[in-house]
């Protein structure tokens, strides 16, 4: 089953106000080859084999993706500026997306209640790691996973919906819930790993999300659930980057991108 995130008028208008990561044409340039870069590594000898037509309009994705990571031009729009079928440039973002190059969400529709046009985000670009935490894609992927799981807690709206006056009888200053409250989908052995370090279970529930969320860009065949060992690895190798004070940003987005490496060599592995 495919789900999709959608994005509200807010965020979308969020994400359109967001200071550019490139202010100058000069950046901007250096950026869009730092991004086709990575487009022509997907794509290998092949690339230079794709109609001259095709390349300039995936060099046109990279320039309008520059600035702030994510580029919404219309099928339509990027095929007809480049003398293209439409179906060329569903099916360069479908390879992309393959290749853990492109995570879409999709704007909401205001004439229906369903999905609009496609906001591509560039998984390598500075900004991708804002991206995450603004529309909560972790999050959206272990809840995804937990009501798949058919355990008993899933999205916070549906919670409202099915049970609107359950908070009441919460204690509005409930203690804090340590690692034996993390849901039953999350693996023993991960728990084990990261409780000395982040010992409450909303901290773990978020790393696992990373987890998935970098399962689903790469796309591996094998299961989450026996990549765990490689998860933990991953785990490991930030947490040394960290005490010796490599990391700059934040652990989270760190450990994302140390785990969607190495799951990107090992789909190439295996592949």
């Amino acid at each position: 089953m495919t789900v999709s995130r959608m994005l509200s008028k807010e965020e979308f208008k969020q994400m359109m106000s967001y200071k550019p990561h490139a202010t100058n044409q000069k950046e901007q340039q250096s950026m869009k080859l730092k991004l086709l870069k990575v487009v022509e590594e997907v794509y290998g000898d092949s690339y230079y084999r794709l109609k001259k037509e095709t390349r300039q309009a995936i060099d046109m994705m990279c320039w309008l993706s520059s600035e702030r990571g994510f580029f919404f031009a219309k099928d339509d729009y990027l095929a007809d500026r480049h003398d293209i079928s439409d179906r060329t440039i569903r099916n360069v973002a479908k390879k992309l997306r393959e290749h853990g190059v492109l995570f879409t969400v999709y704007r909401r529709s205001t004439k229906q209640n369903g999905r609009s046009a496609p906001v591509h985000l560039f998984v390598d670009h500075p900004y991708f790691s804002y991206w995450e935490e603004l529309l909560n894609l972790s999050d959206f992927q272990a809840d995804f996973q937990t009501e798949n799981a058919g355990i008993p807690c899933g999205s916070k709206s549906e919670e409202s919906k099915k049970v609107p006056t359950y908070n009441k009888y919460i204690r509005k200053e409930e203690p804090v819930l340590d690692e034996s409250f993390t849901p039953s989908h999350i693996p023993k052995s991960f728990i084990l790993a990261v409780k000395p370090f982040f010992g409450q279970a909303k901290e773990i529930y978020k790393l696992w999300g990373k987890a998935m969320l970098a399962y689903r860009i790469t796309r591996l065949g094998t299961p989450l659930e026996e990549l765990t060992e490689l998860v933990i690895q991953a785990f490991k190798e930030s947490i040394f980057s960290h005490k010796h004070r490599h990391i700059k940003g934040s652990f989270n987005a760190y450990f994302f991108g140390t785990l969607r490496n190495m799951m990107t060599i090992e789909k190439r592995n295996h592949g």
